[in-house]
């Protein structure tokens, strides 16, 4: 365990091993913090932390628990931070708590600094999973675990304390992942006739453990009924839609079929996915797709434990339970987005290598091919780019829409170094021509300014 070795790159701040001397700062950090939100005796928390740590981190008490870990953040001779962390034997870790105290430290990167070191210690240990909870109230600092990558789980009422809520969040901790596969660009669309033989055995072959009475003359009475997705809407109730993700080498990996309802919601139901990457793409990508059809869009569907960490770190939340509703032995969840002008910035996948780019600021231009869900983003909207291999994501608005008719035009008009930060204009056209083969390439080319 190399804590010592966690500082930032000012010298005055640095992430230390708590010890028997900062007591009396953990007595007052806990009970400062912890009152407003949580019952109990905070004192006697701090205590028994602190005595677990200096014992090796054994907690006789935590029957599930390895290990825990104290550590204390240091800005020169002032302590102004604690983290403590609790290791699971499932291969997760638990932050319990993590603090800024005294609390007048708002935008100075401290409780980055500590969120640093409990992904560096939790990645060490091999966890898969941060986890912790925050009361709902204590807005600055829920906003600033959702800052940092952690994902809604769900809210306990009165869990902790009466009269508050407590939000339960977790941050998924993906093995890097230096290049992705050329299997894993997928495009999500609407699918038209030619295709419907193939995502008809997708769908058959994959429904049947989660819903009975599958058959191909269900499946394809409600083909009959789809529609062309940008026409008029019309026929409540009998307009019906088919999305797939495709990969590069045109096959078709997940589907749904969306269906109009009464009321102006939009049901997605079935939903079947050969694999977890293609799952992902079709669960981002299906609300900015449906973005404007319907006041929201829900979906039936009884997920894997994987599939459910996707819904939650998408737009979709959890609304209800339906134990039996498709099959006797089978709980299927229903799931929902808003789709209106309330709805969740857009989701735009985005490889996870420029992500970080975007996140620096290195990288300020977004290329995307022009389908027609591209072409309604204009200069105003929020986005939010997630990475296509975990939860990890940032939100910004888009500065200004510029559209080309192709790729070459578009980089000779703008900055490869804004586009794709470190390539040649050649590097640059192969590239994006191997991601926007020219099929795609011929729908045009939009870029989205993220200034």
């Amino acid at each position: 365990m190399h804590v010592e070795t966690l500082t930032s790159c000012s010298s005055e701040l640095r992430v230390k091993p708590a010890t028997d001397a900062d007591g009396a700062y953990l007595l007052e950090a806990f009970e400062q913090a912890l009152s407003p939100y949580y019952d109990g005796d905070h004192h006697l928390h701090a205590k028994r932390v602190l005595q677990t740590h200096l014992a090796g981190g054994k907690d006789d008490r935590g029957l599930l628990s390895t290990r825990q870990l104290l550590l204390v953040l240091w800005e020169g001779d002032r302590r102004c931070g604690v983290l403590n962390l609790v290791f699971k034997r499932q291969s997760t870790c638990k932050i319990s708590p993590l603090i800024l105290f005294p609390p007048d430290q708002n935008r100075r990167g401290l409780g980055t600094k500590l969120m640093g070191a409990a992904e560096e210690q939790a990645r060490s240990a091999g966890a898969r999973n941060l986890y912790c909870t925050v009361a709902k109230n204590n807005e600055s600092s829920l906003t600033f675990f959702l800052q940092h990558g952690f994902v809604v789980c769900g809210d306990a009422d009165e869990q902790y304390k009466t009269g508050e809520t407590e939000i339960l969040l977790r941050k998924p901790l993906p093995q890097p992942r230096s290049v992705v596969d050329a299997d894993d660009t997928i495009s999500v669309l609407q699918v038209q006739d030619a295709a419907w033989s193939e995502i008809r055995k997708l769908l058959s072959s994959n429904l049947p453990r989660l819903v009975d009475g599958v058959s191909d003359a269900w499946l394809e009475s409600m083909h009959r009924n789809t529609r062309n997705y940008y026409a008029s809407p019309e026929d409540d109730g009998h307009r019906t839609w088919v999305f797939a993700a495709q990969d590069r080498s045109g096959r078709y990996r997940a589907a749904a079929i969306v269906t109009y309802k009464k009321g102006g919601a939009l049901k997605v139901m079935p939903i079947a996915a050969r694999d977890m990457v293609a799952f992902r793409a079709l669960i981002l990508d299906l609300p900015s797709l449906l973005f404007g059809w319907g006041r929201k869009a829900y979906l039936h569907h009884a997920p894997t434990a994987a599939e459910v960490a996707i819904l939650q770190e998408s737009t979709w939340k959890l609304e209800a339970l339906l134990p039996g509703a498709y099959g006797e032995e089978v709980i299927t969840q229903q799931w929902g987005c808003s789709l209106d002008s309330d709805a969740p910035p857009r989701n735009l996948r985005v490889n996870s290598r420029y992500l970080s780019m975007i996140k620096s600021g290195q990288k300020k231009l977004e290329i995307r091919v022009a389908y027609e869900h591209i072409k309604e983003i204009n200069s105003g909207d929020l986005v939010k780019l997630v990475s296509n291999s975990s939860a990890d994501h940032v939100i910004r608005a888009v500065h200004e829409v510029r559209r080309y008719s192709s790729l070459e035009q578009m980089l000779e008009r703008e900055d490869i170094e804004q586009v794709l930060p470190g390539f040649t204009h050649e590097e640059a056209l192969r590239r994006l021509r191997v991601i926007y083969p020219p099929e795609k390439e011929r729908l045009g080319i939009v870029v989205l300014d993220l200034g």
